[in-house]
């Protein structure tokens, strides 16, 4: 029997898990590439092994470069499987517009127990919608078939820069349309909160560049850059403001607009042992007027170490466990050693009240409480999934320390 040592990508979760033998009666969960910040991605007990020649184990931007079109929902890291972006239910620069990864999704093959079962959204709708934001608690994802989007993708993206203060100004400025992806930066350590948005648009050349590219990773970090030790994460917070205030426009590759990994913002390399926590939340419109007392609460005896926000449109589906809802989305990043677990509970509880969610594929922080509160579909998506998984074979760390799939 193979051993594989796990790791989430907050470097939170390490372990040692041995691969599913299917004449054993223990959980299993099918992996990808590990991308999840907490532990959506770790087995409660063993891995599976799906075929690595299957489309479901190709990453998101493998996918585009082949096909030439881009994918609703592109994550942030390149090498997000597709399996993985349908289990989660990613989100992008397209939000507004675009949508969620759902919308890609036409077919899904499962393998349930060894048995074959195709799902759409007109066969098995329920199994279907419950799979896509069902982090692998519903089957083995073993093939898919995607829609054709037919947005093309392009050499370079044409980017246009404008700079703030407020969170409200920073809402107000948002103008993206079809087909423009848009992403902001606040820095929540200045209480004017400044802020940096972004707005790309193709440039309508095909894309030549198919070499498939590798984000760069620190064999160490730099924590006293995170613990702000001689204002250092002020300095660098001043610089970028001031810089993007003066350029206003410019132009990114393809990978470096969709996949803008770097040393700031891979924010590990900054915390002590390469430990991040990130708390990523959405919150509807209807409250967005709340937003800057719901971010005061989150860092409040906090160093937030970088802030993101996108705007996003409508859910397709409401019965499986994606956050996705009309409104915005926010990620803040904290290193690990200097995280309080204290006051988080005070912000998950004010988040719940004004219908804001929890992303689960980042999250490691959430109690079983403050999850149901925020999730009450999630009563109906164990009703579905009861019916196909009545043993309770597929387990994550996540789904164990929710309380979900309880029977």
């Amino acid at each position: 029997m193979k051993n594989s040592n796990l790791k989430s990508w907050g470097n939170l979760y390490a372990e040692i898990h041995n691969e599913y033998n299917s004449s054993s009666n223990s959980s299993f969960l099918d992996i990808g590439n590990l991308n999840s910040y907490g532990d959506s991605c770790i087995p409660l007990n063993s891995i599976s092994n799906v075929p690595k020649n299957s489309v479901v184990n190709d990453t998101v931007y493998n996918y585009q470069i082949k096909h030439g079109y881009y994918l609703f929902g592109t994550p942030g890291k390149s090498d997000v499987t597709i399996a993985g972006a349908i289990a989660s239910d990613t989100h992008g620069k397209d939000n507004n517009w675009g949508g969620s990864f759902y919308k890609n999704v036409k077919k899904i093959y499962l393998s349930i127990y060894g048995e074959e079962i195709e799902t759409s959204r007109e066969k098995d709708v329920e199994l279907f919608n419950a799979t896509i934001g069902g982090y692998g608690l519903t089957g083995t994802i073993k093939n898919v078939e995607l829609f054709d989007s037919n947005v093309k993708i392009s050499e370079n993206y044409e980017t246009f820069i404008e700079t703030g203060f407020g969170i409200d100004n920073l809402l107000n400025s948002f103008s993206a349309l079809e087909k423009e992806y848009w992403i902001g930066w606040i820095n929540l350590q200045n209480k004017n909160f400044p802020w940096v948005t972004n707005k790309s648009i193709s440039s309508n050349k095909p894309i030549e560049n198919h070499n498939q590219k590798k984000d760069f990773e620190l064999p160490t970090s730099f924590p006293f850059i995170g613990r702000n030790k001689f204002k250092a994460l002020n300095l660098i917070n001043f610089f970028y403001f001031q810089t993007n205030k003066f350029l206003k426009t410019g132009e990114k590759s393809f990978y470096k607009t969709f996949f803008p990994l770097s040393f700031i913002s891979d924010t590990r390399n900054i915390s002590k042992s390469r430990k991040i926590v990130q708390v990523q939340f959405s919150i509807p419109s209807s409250k967005s007027y709340l937003l800057e007392p719901l971010l005061k609460m989150l860092i409040n005896k906090q160093i937030p170490l970088l802030c993101s926000i996108k705007k996003l449109s409508n859910q397709d589906c409401l019965n499986n466990l994606s956050f996705y809802q009309e409104g915005w989305t926010i990620a803040v990043d904290f290193s690990f050693h200097q995280f309080n677990s204290q006051e988080i509970e005070k912000f998950y509880k004010e988040l719940s009240k004004l219908g804001g969610k929890v992303y689960l594929a980042k999250d490691s922080t959430l109690d079983k409480k403050n999850f149901r509160s925020m999730y009450p579909e999630s009563f109906e998506w164990e009703k579905i999934v009861k019916s196909i998984d009545p043993k309770n074979l597929y387990q994550s760390k996540l789904s164990n320390r929710l309380g979900l799939k309880g029977w």
